[in-house]
């Protein structure tokens, strides 16, 4: 299979992966059934449990077995995931499957980053990556953004159950898409014991000062994501917004999302741009408390899409084939035992000032951490070839 047929499966396969009719009721779920405004934080903190726990076991996983194989397992948590989430009716089971939907994160995180880049690889189209990944994610957005759309009538029409349900159809297409995957060639060392490659992980990282730098600005994306944006919709209906018009919002969220990652690759030459464009966009949010700052809070979300995706991108560059995934577990590993601290501050902030007050908190610490970050780094980032595969033993 050539790579423009893997790289077609892997964006159809990401379109079906995000095609969650749940995504843009779940807090009208969550306030039926829970009645708990601090179930939120609780949800995000299992969830991100979830991904410290097993983002780095399945990035090992996927460099020292396969790929694909952890692509196929995703379908199958994802499917289990959604069942446990749609027949919850106590807040200790939808932590449960809150947490079992961050285990299929886990699984398809590194994997099918890792599946691209090797494929441009064996064809030094690496520099193609940011575009390419870029183009997948947004797949993934546009799968959410489509289901968003028709989330809040499901609801309507057939209640809040049905979307979840009803979510089980694409997670199913999508096994079937990656079926058909064929892992690309990469570098494996078998005969390397699991923690001597997660030590080889930890050097490459440390050595590198552009990799560490790229990495602190992933954990503040996704500190940004876990925060603001997984709050997002109780910010929206603190503006007494309806089901239908909350699905629709979230929508919109997403295609703001998904153009983020798709125009990412725009930005890859001029990182100081994309931050203090993001830092500006975020510090008016945090000034607004009118529903004027709900199309503010979109901008938010695909700026910070943008950042996740270049820093990602530059990561990639800078690692060797045979511990990529893993590489990006465990810096993904690292922003989330961070976050999971702030998570908990965030809340109990939300809970005790609301939700204009918390953004403002995490707002002013994450513009700190980011601007930061441009001091230690220059203006324009090359990009790199993957020169360790062209020592590559051959496809298995």
């Amino acid at each position: 299979m050539n790579k423009i047929n893997t790289g077609l499966r892997l964006r159809i396969a990401w379109l079906f992966f995000g095609m969650m009719f749940f995504f843009g009721i779940e807090q009208l779920f969550l306030n039926k059934i829970i009645r708990d405004s601090s179930t939120r934080g609780y949800l995000t903190i299992a969830y991100v449990v979830a991904l410290v726990i097993f983002d780095i076991p399945t990035g090992i996983l996927a460099d020292r077995i396969s790929r694909k194989l952890c692509l196929l397992l995703a379908s199958f948590v994802q499917i289990a995931a959604l069942i446990i989430l749609g027949t919850s009716t106590t807040l200790p089971i939808y932590i449960l499957g809150s947490f079992v939907f961050g285990i299929f994160i886990c699984l398809i995180n590194g994997a099918a980053q890792a599946v691209l880049y090797d494929w441009l690889a064996l064809t030094n189209q690496t520099k193609k990556y940011a575009k390419e990944q870029g183009r997948n994610y947004a797949a993934f957005l546009i799968g959410a953004g489509i289901a968003n759309i028709f989330s809040g009538f499901i609801a309507n029409s057939f209640g809040l159950r049905s979307n979840y349900f009803l979510s089980i159809i694409p997670a199913i297409l999508a096994f079937f898409v990656l079926l058909k995957l064929v892992d690309p060639p990469f570098a494996k060392k078998v005969e390397t014991d699991w923690y001597k490659h997660l030590g080889e992980v930890v050097r490459e990282v440390t050595r590198h000062r552009k990799v560490i730098v790229f990495s602190v600005q992933l954990v503040a994306s996704g500190v940004a994501f876990y925060t603001v944006g997984e709050f997002g919709q109780i910010y929206m209906l603190a503006f007494g917004i309806s089901t239908v018009a909350l699905g629709l919002f979230w929508a919109i969220d997403a295609v703001f999302a998904a153009g983020g990652r798709f125009l990412a690759h725009s930005f890859q030459t001029y990182p100081r741009l994309l931050i203090i464009t993001f830092c500006f966009v975020i510090f008016i949010f945090a000034l607004i408390e009118r529903k004027i700052g709900i199309g503010v809070f979109w901008l938010f979300y695909g700026l910070n899409e943008a950042i996740s995706n270049v820093a990602e991108t530059e990561i990639q560059h800078e690692t060797s084939s045979h511990i990529r995934a893993t590489t990006l577990s465990v810096v993904s590993f690292a922003g989330n035992l961070i976050a999971i601290p702030i998570i908990l501050l965030y809340t109990h902030y939300y809970l005790r000032h609301g939700i204009f007050a918390a953004n403002k908190l995490i707002i002013i610490a994450l513009v700190i951490v980011l601007l930061a970050t441009l001091l230690v780094r220059p203006s324009k980032v090359s990009q790199a070839e993957d020169q360790p595969l062209t020592s590559m033993p051959p496809a298995i």
